[in-house]
This record gives C-alpha cells, structure tokens and sequence, in this order.
C-alpha cells in the first residue's frame, strides 16, 4: 500500500513537470499560432524559403481569409506550398486541405517540381489533444499535389526538414509521446527517415528523449550526416550520423532554451550553430531568461568559440548562413506584454533581429528591428547584393494592420541596412 501511494506520489510529479514544460514551450514553438487565436482575425504564415531561377519557394501555413487561390478556412489553418516571381508576386498557392489544422515547416525544389514537410492533424482527437502525423508532399512545377506520405511512432510527429539527394529524400524532425502520457518510446525522439523518390523508406533512425527530441536542422557533407537539434529539455545537440544512419558522436550543450539549436551552415570545414542559450537555469520556468546564441564547432563536435546576442529581453537566433568569410544570423527578441496577457495565456511581443561576424567570430554589426507590432524572421537567403529575409509579422512598418499575422519580404545590404 505503502509503495503504491509512492508512486501516485512520484506519477503526480510527473504530469505536473510535463504541464510545465508544455507551457514554457508555447512560449517557442509555433510562437504565432497560440497568439493568433487569442488576438488575431487572419493568420498566414512563411516559414521557408528556396531561391529558384524564376523567383521564390517558400512554406508554411494560413488560413486563406484573403487568398485569391484557395477558400477560407475560419477554424483551422492549412499547410501551404507558395511560389513567388521575382518580383515577389504570388504564382501558385497550394493548400494541402485534408484533415484539419496542417503546417509545412520547409519544401524544397525537386527534379519533377516540389517537396513539402511539416505535419497534419486529421482527427478530431488529434485536434483536442494538440497532435499530429508526419507529412510529406510531393507536387510538380505548377504546384499540384502529386503524392503524400505519413508518419506516426510515438504520438505526436512532425517533420521540420527535407534534403533533396540522389536516391531520394532525407527528412528529419521529431515524434514524441502525447501530452500527458508517462512513459517512453525508444523509437521515438528526434528522427532522421530516408525514402526514396516515391516516398518509399529505406532507413530509419532516431535519438533523444521521447518526451522532447527533434532534429532541427541537418548538413549533409561529404563524408557524413551532421544534425543540430534538442535531446531532453533546454539540452541542445550538435550530432553526426553516418550517410546509412548510424550514430558516430552526440556533443550536448548546456543549456539552450527549450527550442534547442535551430539552424547550421558549413564553414570551411566546421560549422556555425544557432539557437538561443538559457542564462539562469536554476530560475522558475517563468522568469528564465534567454540570449541568441551562435557558436562554431569543427568536424569533431569541439567548440571553437560561442557568441551571444544579448537584450533586455529573451533572444534567440533562429537561422545563420555563410557568405563567403562572414556569417549572418536572424532571429527575434519576445517580451511579456504585461497588458495583454492575462491569468490564463501570456502574450508576447516579437521583435527581429540580425546580426554579422566575421568568420573567426568578430562582431560586424547587429541590430534590434522593432515595430508597432510583432517582427519575425523566419528565414533568409544569401544574395548578389545581400540578404532576404522572410517571415511573419502583424507590424505596420512591415504591410501589417497590427493584428493580423502576414508574410514580408524584407531585404538587407552587406552592411545590414534595410534597403526593402
């Protein structure tokens, strides 16, 4: 008797500690779409981007109050497939419509057209439980669905990235255990799944705690898979697997918040690591504060040198990209407005940021871009005369009517001054 009071004692902990976690994450993870609900009437959202020859791919997910493309959907936001021209005019925009709330996190452009992933809840279980399947869809060059492909292991999956490679697709991401559920999946965790080109799977592996794992971002080099990600809550990883799977090293990182490292690039032969870096750990959830966090590792997992974006506010940098001996990074700033949040959600308010180093680490410039609303960048790519950087924002400054979320375009200089 004894022993049974102990552990209803020790499951009540539990439930109690997975609450937690859930709710410090909100804070991250899908930071738009909690608050959309709450403050928002339209959500329409870019989380990726891809340069082609004739203009832009870019992902995510809305709900269509103003597409000229697809009917509104008043409940549920759909995972989106978006081709820009040049100009940054829209030339398709394809709504992945089955099932119920759905979101593409990164596509990316194939040999016969497109490839999206992200994830998708189809029952109404999964929507009151906050679930979803893996997803994978394939389209061809004018934005129609051709196939698609679902994963689920352990209770709640989703796919973050794809690579396009010579026998098929590498995507990663994660499946962890449903809210509220004790115990665990050792297939769960971070996962890394190769198919080949009709969405076939070939291989399988995975890592991390099956309570919060994922796989955030990947390389793939010559002589292996490198992977960046989250093991277990505010731990963050810098991985290499072999080009079959196997696990070669784990180097963790303590600590991260609870997003993990999000985005690498290759630099000579090392590579630059973001994320956002939790400086008082030993603090209650709620007043645990953040910095961007960028560091460089060589092929072996060892840290050269880490850089920190420091504000008054939790920071974190969420993509970094190499151009030629420098290296840039975006992310966002989150404040609590005190205001608008209330006993039972908080409300926080987004602010962009971007910053460059020389390669060996040297500050080059940073900045804090704020506007009347919330900024922010999802995304960025390298051009002639400088960067694009896309995402969502509700700002006046940025298209914005300072409530309803909207994709931007927004360009950068060399030298980091907005010229768009």
């Amino acid at each position: 008797m004894e022993k049974n009071k102990k552990l209803l004692k020790w499951l009540k902990f539990l439930v109690i500690v997975c609450i937690a976690i859930i709710v410090v994450e909100g804070i991250y993870i899908g930071v738009k779409i909690n608050q959309a609900n709450n403050n928002t009437v339209y959500v329409d959202t870019l989380s990726s981007i891809e340069k082609l020859k004739d203009g832009y791919l870019g992902s995510g997910s809305s709900d269509f109050k103003h597409s000229k493309y697809n009917k509104y959907s008043k409940d549920y936001q759909k995972a989106k497939l978006v081709k820009y021209d040049k100009n940054e005019k829209i030339v398709f925009e394809s709504a992945y419509t089955k099932g119920y709330d759905s979101y593409f996190y990164d596509a990316k452009q194939t040999k016969d057209g497109y490839i999206a992933v992200g994830s998708a809840a189809y029952t109404k279980t999964q929507v009151k439980e906050k679930t979803k399947d893996g997803l994978i869809v394939t389209y061809d060059k004018n934005g129609k669905q051709i196939n698609s492909k679902t994963l689920q292991i352990a209770g709640d999956t989703k796919f973050t990235k794809v690579v396009v490679m010579d026998d098929g697709y590498l995507v990663i991401g994660q499946s962890i255990l449903e809210n509220m559920t004790i115990g665990n999946d050792p297939d769960g965790g971070a996962i890394m799944v190769k198919y080949d080109f009709d969405l076939k799977e070939k291989w399988r592996t995975n890592y991390g705690g099956s309570k919060s794992g994922i796989f955030n971002d990947v390389v793939v080099d010559d002589d292996a898979i490198y992977l960046v990600g989250k093991d277990a809550t505010r731990y963050g990883f810098f991985a290499k697997f072999s080009k079959t799977g196997e696990k070669e090293f784990i180097k963790t990182y303590e600590y991260t918040d609870v997003v993990g490292f999000s985005s690498m690039a290759k630099i000579d032969d090392d590579f630059v690591v973001v994320g956002g870096k939790t400086t008082n750990i030993e603090a209650d959830d709620k007043d645990k504060k953040t910095e961007a966090v960028l560091l460089r590792y060589d092929k072996d997992g060892n840290i050269k040198y880490e850089k920190r974006y420091r504000v008054n506010s939790s920071a974190r940098f969420n993509k970094v990209v190499v151009d030629g001996d420098n290296i840039v990074a975006i992310g966002h700033t989150a404040k609590k407005d005190k205001k608008e949040s209330t006993d039972s959600y908080n409300v926080f308010r987004y602010s962009g940021i971007f910053a460059k180093y020389k390669k060996d680490g040297e500050e080059i410039t940073k900045k804090t871009e704020t506007g009347s609303r919330d900024i922010y960048f999802s995304d960025m790519l390298v051009t002639k005369y400088g960067y694009t950087i896309v995402g969502q924002t509700s700002s006046k400054e940025l298209g914005g009517n300072n409530k309803d979320l909207i994709p931007y375009f927004l360009k950068y200089n060399k030298n980091g001054k907005i010229v768009k």
